[in-house]
């Protein structure tokens, strides 16, 4: 059994309108403490005539992403504060992660505008895997939510 259990995910809306807000939705439980070096990969497959084809790592953190030691990213937060954001939906800005119930409710994600020869390739299907691992160790807790991304035309033909 794992650390992280993920009981319920839900994003809206559908599909994603790019650029535009994502809202996300999760709960589940941590069944121990978490340890002090995490890491959390972020893979986003994009489908292709069925196939998957991994989206890359861009510069902004938008893509098949890794984030090394989340504890020592949260570091920053001790001089500072939590920021309102994380406060509000009650997500702790210090390791260890205690056990218990975690519920993340109507969470606001910035989809930024996409630029370049990107934009041709936005509209599609994709799936993302979250997978959070401790350094050197085990997966703690692992998700996969497929969504679907729709650009935003605009003119005075198109409204969406």
């Amino acid at each position: 059994d794992k650390a992280i259990n993920f009981d319920y995910a839900h994003a809206t809306p559908m599909p994603v309108i790019v650029p535009g807000t994502l809202y996300v939705t999760l709960s589940g439980n941590l069944t121990s403490d978490l340890p002090r070096r995490v890491n959390v990969y972020i893979n986003i497959k994009k489908y292709f005539f069925g196939f998957p084809f991994s989206v890359p790592c861009f510069s902004d953190g938008i893509g098949s992403c890794s984030y090394e030691n989340i504890c020592r990213q949260l570091e920053q937060y001790e001089a500072t504060g939590c920021p309102k954001a994380l406060r509000h939906f009650g997500i702790p800005c210090h390791c260890p992660f205690s056990p218990g119930h975690f519920n993340i409710t109507h969470l606001p994600i910035n989809v930024p505008r996409i630029h370049g020869l990107a934009t041709t390739l936005v509209n599609g299907d994709y799936q993302l895997e979250l997978r959070i691992i401790e350094e050197d160790g085990p997966e703690l807790g692992c998700l996969r939510v497929n969504f679907s991304l729709k650009k935003r035309h605009r003119g005075w033909l198109f409204k969406i």
